[in-house]
C-alpha cells in the first residue's frame, strides 16, 4: 500500500497537469514499461516498417502514416437520457411501475457507468499483425535459385489514449530477435484553433512519405531496396529515440509542421556517444505538409545528421538531406488511384571512390496502385501495383546506379487480411559502394518471386 505522502504527491502532480489521479497512475505505469522496454536496442529500420508515424499526420495505424498517425481522438459522445417507459396494456389498466432493481435498469446503469469510466480513465487498445512470406531468389552469377520461407513480422501493440490530451504507445516486433518499434508518450499542449503536440520516445523520424506511411497501407509487400539503402545505410529515416514538436495551423490547406531531434547512430545502428563538437550525436529533422485538394498531400523535409562508419580511425561524420514528396488517393472509375512519389538529394558517408570521405547522392522512387473494392472493414478488394526507384549514391562517380522495379497484385479483406503475389528486380551497378544495401555484403543484382500472407489482429 502506498504511503499517504506518496498519494498526496501524486494528487498534487495530477492537479498541476489537469489530469485525474487514476489517469496519471496509468500513464506512470506505462512509462515504466516503456523505460524497461527501451533498454532493448531500438530497431533502426522497419522489418517490413511502419508503422507509426509522427504526431499529427493522418496515416492509418501500422501509418504512420504519410500521413502520419494523428494523436487526436474524438471526445466520447454525450450520455443519452434514460428513455421514458411506454404505457402498457390496452389503456384500461394502469401500466405496471418499472422495477428499480430490474435487469433492464441494471443494464442501463452498467452502460452509463462504462461510459463515465471511459471518459474518466481513457481507453487502452491492443492490436497486432502477422506476416508470412515464401520467396525464391535468383542472384545473377550466384548459381541456382534459393527458396526460403520467413516470418516477416509478428507485432504486438498497446495504445492508451485519454481524450485529446494524452497518448502513449508501446509496440514490439517479435519476429526474429524481439525489439522495440514504437515506445512513446504524446501530449497535446493546445487544442483551440492552433493545435500543438509534443512526442518523445522511440518512433519514426518525420522524413519521407513512403517511410512514414504504414506498411499495411502501402500496396506493396515491402518498401523495397531503396528502403534498405536510405534507412539502414544512409540513416535518413526510420525509427530512432528522439522528441518532436508538431503544429497544425487552422485554415485552408491544412498546413502542418513537425520539427525534432533524434539520436544519431553508427554504421551498426548503435547510438553515438559523442561530445558537443559533434552535436552530442543528434540528428535534426523538420517537415512541412499541406493538403491543397481532397486526396492530395504535399510534403517537404530537411535533415542534418551525424554518423560513424565501423572503420578505423573512428570518425564522426556529418551529412545533410532534403526531399519533396506527394501522396495521392483519389477516385477514378470503379476504383481509386493511390500513389506515393518522392525525390531527394543529400550527402552520405558511403562512397564509391575511396579517396573521398563524403559523396552527394540523388534518389527518386514511386509506388502506384489501383484499388477496386470498398474500404469498410472486411470488404474484399483487389489492387495491382508497381514500384520503381533509382539511386545514384555518388553523383561524381560513374557506373554506380542502384535500380529497382517491382510489380504485383494484392487481394484481401480491408484491414483484416491480404495475400500478395510480387516480382522484384533489383539491379546494382558494378561501382556501387560495398554494403550499399546491407552492412558488409557486396552489392548484387537479383530477381525475386514471392507470395506473402498478412493478417491484422
Amino acid at each position: 500500500m502506498s504511503s499517504p505522502r506518496c498519494h498526496a504527491g501524486a494528487s498534487i502532480l495530477a492537479r498541476w497537469l489537469k489530469l485525474p489521479t487514476s489517469v496519471l497512475s496509468r500513464v506512470v505505469f506505462l512509462l515504466v514499461g516503456i523505460v524497461v522496454a527501451t533498454s532493448v536496442k531500438p530497431a533502426v529500420a522497419d522489418a517490413e516498417d511502419p508503422d507509426v508515424a509522427n504526431p499529427g499526420t493522418a496515416a492509418p495505424p501500422d501509418a504512420g502514416t504519410a500521413p502520419v498517425d494523428s494523436a487526436a481522438q474524438p471526445e466520447s459522445p454525450a450520455e443519452p437520457s434514460p428513455a421514458t417507459p411506454a404505457p402498457a396494456g390496452d389503456g384500461l389498466d394502469p401500466a405496471p411501475a418499472a422495477d428499480p432493481g430490474g435487469d433492464g435498469d441494471k443494464a442501463t446503469k452498467g452502460k452509463k457507468a462504462k461510459k463515465k469510466n471511459k471518459k474518466k480513465h481513457g481507453t487502452l487498445a491492443f492490436q497486432g499483425r502477422a506476416v508470412v512470406r515464401g520467396a525464391v531468389v535468383k542472384v545473377r552469377g550466384g548459381g541456382d535459385a534459393i527458396g526460403q520461407g520467413t516470418m516477416q513480422s509478428a507485432r504486438a501493440e498497446a495504445d492508451y489514449r485519454w481524450k485529446r490530451q494524452l497518448r502513449a504507445q508501446l509496440e514490439i516486433e517479435l519476429a526474429g530477435k524481439a525489439r522495440i518499434k514504437n515506445a512513446f508518450v504524446q501530449l497535446r499542449l493546445h487544442d483551440d484553433g492552433l493545435r500543438v503536440s509534443v512526442r518523445a520516445g522511440n518512433f519514426k523520424m518525420p522524413f519521407s512519405a513512403i517511410e512514414l506511411d504504414s506498411f499495411w497501407n502501402l500496396p506493396a509487400a515491402d518498401r523495397g531496396l531503396l528502403h534498405d539503402v536510405l534507412v539502414k545505410r544512409f540513416q535518413l529515416a526510420g525509427r530512432a529515440v528522439g522528441a518532436t514538436l508538431h503544429v497544425e495551423l487552422p485554415g485552408a490547406g491544412k498546413l502542418e509542421l513537425t520539427a525534432g531531434m533524434f539520436q544519431g547512430r553508427d554504421d551498426a545502428g548503435d547510438p553515438l556517444a559523442v561530445s558537443v563538437h559533434d552535436r552530442f550525436g543528434q540528428d535534426g529533422v523538420i517537415r512541412v505538409t499541406a493538403k491543397p485538394a481532397h486526396g492530395v498531400e504535399l510534403g517537404a523535409a530537411g535533415e542534418l545528421r551525424v554518423g560513424q562508419l565501423l572503420v578505423l580511425p573512428a570518425i564522426v561524420r556529418r551529412a545533410w538531406a532534403a526531399e519533396l514528396d506527394a501522396t495521392i488517393d483519389v477516385d477514378a472509375g470503379p476504383g481509386r488511384v493511390r500513389a506515393w512519389i518522392e525525390g531527394m538529394v543529400g550527402t552520405s558517408w558511403l562512397v564509391a571512390d575511396p579517396s573521398t570521405s563524403r559523396a552527394t547522392f540523388v534518389a527518386g522512387r514511386g509506388i502506384v496502385g489501383y484499388r477496386i473494392g470498398k474500404t469498410k472493414f472486411g470488404r474484399r478488394y483487389v489492387e495491382p501495383y508497381a514500384v520503381i526507384g533509382a539511386l545514384d549514391p555518388d553523383s561524381a562517380f560513374g557506373n554506380d546506379l542502384v535500380l529497382e522495379v517491382t510489380g504485383g497484385v494484392t487481394y484481401g479483406a480491408s484491414d483484416a487480411w491480404r495475400v500478395q503475389l510480387e516480382v522484384e528486380r533489383w539491379k546494382v551497378s558494378a561501382n556501387a559502394p560495398v554494403g550499399i544495401a546491407e552492412l558488409g555484403i557486396a552489392p548484387a543484382t537479383s530477381t525475386t518471386f514471392l507470395i506473402q500472407l498478412g493478417a491484422r489482429l
